[in-house]
């Protein structure tokens, strides 16, 4: 999840070109909306693979419209309008709600109510994550499961878990959402940068084409995805275990 640090208003009146570069961030921002909506529309037309792709465009988007928002300042030219908000309400659809919704209705969590019960649960436990203001430490790691349920729905869907391991690995994530792990930030944790862009681009890599193959799961690229993903887990316990980086 991208975070759009806000700086303190200018008191100088922003150029032309700024303005323009300001709002120009705020629709990059804005336009999570519409992939969210795009999502949806292919969950409900039961077209995963599609819904997927809304996605991963989504994350990019969330990915690099924080760098954006900070280099540009957009709280300095339009103080009025918070990108922040905008952004938390995008992470909200595109982390969280509309992958607990794929999850209650295309992954196996046994019998009515079980999938209305953990799909309730990911969006409760969610917001103890959104609204805590020490969900990232000063060195940019997560602190607590950072409600990342679009990856934890991949992993789900391309490994074909079975219900029981579901619901358990559910239970057990949302718990850890006040737990206090930390989880690097791909792009703006220090330590290890280089390493954990790459292992985010082999494990998204692995990711598309284990859903495109679906339901078949080539060995070359469970490894790739294991790797990639287990690099996230690994450097995050190192955190915890080590304190914050210098």
């Amino acid at each position: 999840m991208s975070e759009q640090t806000q700086q303190p208003p200018s008191t100088t009146a922003p150029g032309l070109g700024r303005t323009v570069a300001a709002w120009a961030v705020h629709a990059l921002t804005i336009s999570g909306l519409v992939w969210a909506a795009l999502a949806l529309q292919a969950l409900l037309n039961d077209d995963i693979a599609l819904m997927w792709l809304w996605f991963v465009i989504a994350l990019i988007v969330d990915g690099v419209d924080g760098t954006l928002a900070r280099k540009v300042g957009v709280r300095e030219v339009i103080p009025w309008f918070d990108g922040a908000v905008v952004d938390n309400l995008v992470d909200y659809l595109t982390w969280t709600f509309l992958p607990a919704l794929f999850m209650s209705m295309a992954l196996p969590f046994g019998p009515a109510p079980v999938p209305l019960l953990m799909m309730i649960l990911i969006i409760v436990s969610s917001v103890f994550c959104y609204a805590n203001d020490g969900e990232k430490s000063n060195d940019n790691y997560f602190v607590g499961f950072p409600a990342a349920w679009n990856c934890v729905a991949i992993v789900m869907y391309v490994l074909q878990t079975p219900a029981w391991v579901n619901i358990i690995a559910t239970i057990v994530l949302a718990a850890l959402t006040l737990v206090p792990i930390h989880y690097t930030h791909p792009a703006r944790v220090k330590r290890f940068r280089a390493i954990n862009i790459v292992s985010v681009v082999l494990w998204l890599f692995a990711c598309g084409a284990l859903v495109v193959l679906y339901p078949v799961q080539p060995l070359w690229l469970l490894i790739v995805f294991w790797v990639g993903g287990g690099w996230f887990m690994i450097s995050g316990f190192i955190r915890t275990a080590t304190g914050e980086d210098k």
